[in-house]
């Protein structure tokens, strides 16, 4: 490898350690003292445009070495309409990798490359983001993003160096981005766990109930108790009464989610994928993509055919793969694959809870685009989603922060809990969220196809690490700053859990999650209120209040019937009018929290183009069952374990399809 030849640069020493363990991300060298004088040194400018078929930047040289002729001319009419640097386009399109051009590069200059094996000291990010200042054996340097100028433009940088003294080093983005972070993991980290409790502790889990809450939980159920026990006979059907009030409320949220599904298109059935179109590309903003990876190795090569099937400008996508340091299975999986350009696999450091919201503040902070949104591993977003996505921000003013996706699944006919988990998640996402929206008030967002202005996203302080369903605290905390949540149409399809135990960890941390962010948010009652509003203060009641209580009230509603039942004071005529009246209440709180889930649940389903889902509705007092199970078992994961993330496994073997489901299967195949 050739250093510039101009007087007291050496020739670089093969036998030297490599500064870069690229599949970490993990900076080696030994960072010492700076430059003197970075303000001597040259910078780069701007990088100019080339009309389609000229060769005014100078790319031939990759003629014959890594491309041919055809290849080149039409990236360069790619990087044209969108409107980037033609190695950029190359490299977002996978037709040459990230160092295969900058080793080209850095041959037809005659200089050295920064992620050879070389000895870099001193290393220090300067005013441009892709330009640092290092020595090589006690020489001045500086390493250069090679994709920053064309090449006849960087031979004049590289030659302005030399006789000022300096060598140049040509880097990829990447190997740039490993350096920046390098010296920087350690307050990183500690922003992406503290970051929300410095900016205001009350609206973080990590922080103990307000005291009110913890006198309040067990003086209740200590009167309630001591009332059994003293009154059995007028305390039940009290009781009762009060604990069909949730379902009432649940009632009322369904009512206007079927309200909204009369109002309301419907939704596509399956994916469709869109040919790609290049009309109008320069004009859109880089969007970064966020997908938070943690045990999924075996996903992967299913997640990057869905990601490069989106209707977006390659050179314009920003795609993250956050992965964690501890888990070597899934970094390896992703060092295998042929990555594109527009990929990077970030590292989270071990340190503080191990959680994707954790994760995903880490990677925040070095996102490229305007626009983020936050994917699953498993997911299959619709291919123009984030167009859609666009067109809404578009659509509305700098206080709407976050637009949710649909998500919906791809193997609802593999068991009874993958049907009874779609037919929640299109209930959810089809008809609620869009009345919530629609009537207001906070919406709870969906862990997955949250798309956010990176601005806002910052300005709230991100995620909570210490809480495990993430996304829901997020929309409550977006509400509260004044900003919105929009839904829009397009459907990410998804990976429903299909057997017991998975379906179990999942929805005890979602229900965990649910019970922090409502505790949390409920430790000033008052702020909230003045906050959100009244109106969002008593929505927010209604829903997460109501359906928190609903859980975990259905199995001893079931009991306290089988008591009356047990006692014979079931069937009794009420001694008194009062007796009648909560009586009626009860039943009809009962009745209406049914009928109402059950009916929009089909409603939705058959709406959603899915009709053999309907008779499953049937079944969701059973289900419901399953989840007061998971809900308990939450409540003591609460106590013991808050931050306990378990792992939701995906790419799990399916069962074999209904026939009526293999064209929503196969249609979600194809991304």
């Amino acid at each position: 490898m050739l250093m510039p030849r101009h007087p007291g640069i050496e020739q670089m020493p093969r036998a030297a350690e490599a500064v870069l363990d690229l599949r970490g991300g993990q900076l080696l060298a030994n960072l010492g003292s700076n430059l003197s004088h970075p303000q001597d040194q040259p910078q780069p400018t701007s990088t100019p445009r080339t009309m389609p078929g000229e060769r005014g930047g100078g790319y031939d040289f990759l003629i014959g070495t890594v491309i041919d002729a055809a290849t080149l001319a039409r990236a360069e009419h790619l990087a044209f309409e969108w409107e980037v640097a033609v190695p950029r386009a190359l490299a977002a399109l996978g037709w040459v990798g990230e160092a295969d051009y900058v080793r080209a590069l850095a041959d037809h200059l005659g200089i050295g490359v920064s992620g050879a094996r070389s000895e870099l000291r001193a290393i220090r990010e300067m005013r441009q983001s892709n330009l640092m200042s290092a020595e090589v054996n006690g020489v001045p340097c500086m390493i250069a993003d090679g994709f920053v100028l064309p090449p006849n433009a960087l031979r004049g940088f590289v030659s302005d160096a030399a006789e000022r003294g300096y060598g140049v080093l040509l880097a990829t983005p990447t190997e740039i981005d490993a350096l920046r972070l390098g010296p920087s993991r350690a307050w990183r980290l500690d922003s992406a766990i503290n970051g929300l409790g410095s900016l205001d502790r009350h609206l973080s889990a990590a922080g103990p109930m307000a005291t009110w809450q913890k006198l309040a939980l067990p003086l209740l159920a200590g009167l309630t108790i001591m009332a059994i026990a003293m009154a059995p006979a007028a305390t039940i059907p009290v009781l009762l009464t009060l604990l069909t009030v949730p379902f009432l409320c649940v009632a009322l949220i369904r009512l206007a989610g079927l309200s909204e599904l009369h109002r309301g298109a419907p939704a596509r059935p399956a994916v469709q994928p869109i040919a790609p179109r290049h009309r109008d590309d320069a004009a859109l903003p880089i969007y970064s993509i966020m997908v938070p990876l943690h045990d999924e190795a075996e996903v992967l090569p299913r997640l990057m055919r869905a990601l490069t099937t989106l209707d977006y400008p390659a050179a314009r996508l920003d795609i993250l793969l956050v992965l964690e340091e501890a888990d070597a299975k899934t970094r390896d999986a992703a060092a295998a694959l042929d990555l594109p350009g527009n990929v990077r696999c970030i590292v989270v450091p071990a340190g503080g809870p191990q959680t994707k919201p954790k994760a995903c503040n880490f990677a925040l902070g070095l996102v490229h685009g305007e626009y983020v949104v936050v994917y699953d591993a498993e997911d299959r977003p619709e291919a123009d989603q984030l167009r859609q996505a666009l067109a809404r921000f578009a659509a509305d003013d700098a206080k709407l922060a976050c637009v949710q996706a649909r998500l919906n699944t791809y193997n609802a006919d593999a068991s009874f809990l993958t049907r009874q988990f779609s037919l929640e998640y299109t209930v959810l996402f089809d008809a609620i969220l869009p009345a919530l929206e629609r009537l207001g008030l906070p919406l709870p967002l969906g862990g997955t196809s949250n798309h956010f202005r990176v601005a806002a996203l910052r300005m709230i302080g991100a995620w909570d690490p210490y809480n495990v369903t993430e996304d829901a605290d997020l929309g409550i905390r977006l509400a509260r700053r004044g900003l919105r949540t929009a839904t829009i149409a397009s459907t990410t399809w998804e990976e429903a859990p299909q057997d017991l135990g998975n379906w179990w960890r999942q929805r005890t941390r979602w229900l965990k999650g649910w019970m922090q962010t409502y505790l949390v948010h409920m430790r000033r009652p008052w702020q909230l209120k003045r906050e959100l509003g009244l109106k969002a203060f008593l929505g927010l009641q209604v829903l997460m209040g109501g359906i928190l209580i609903s859980v975990l009230a259905h199995p001893l509603i079931y009991a306290l019937v089988g008591y009356e039942a047990w006692s014979g004071h079931l069937l009794a005529a009420p001694q008194t009018a009062g007796d009648m009246a909560l009586l009626a209440f009860a039943a009809l709180s009962l009745a209406l929290g049914l009928v109402s889930s059950m009916g929009v649940g089909m409603a939705a389903v058959v709406r959603r183009r899915r009709p053999w889902l309907a008779p499953w509705a049937l079944a969701m007092p059973l289900y419901w069952l399953l989840i007061s199970a998971a809900g308990y078992r939450a409540v003591i994961q609460l106590v013991r374990k808050p931050f306990l993330w378990e792992k939701t496994r995906h790419g799990q073997p399916q069962a074999r399809l209904n026939g009526k489901a293999v064209a929503d299967r196969k249609a979600a195949d194809t991304l």
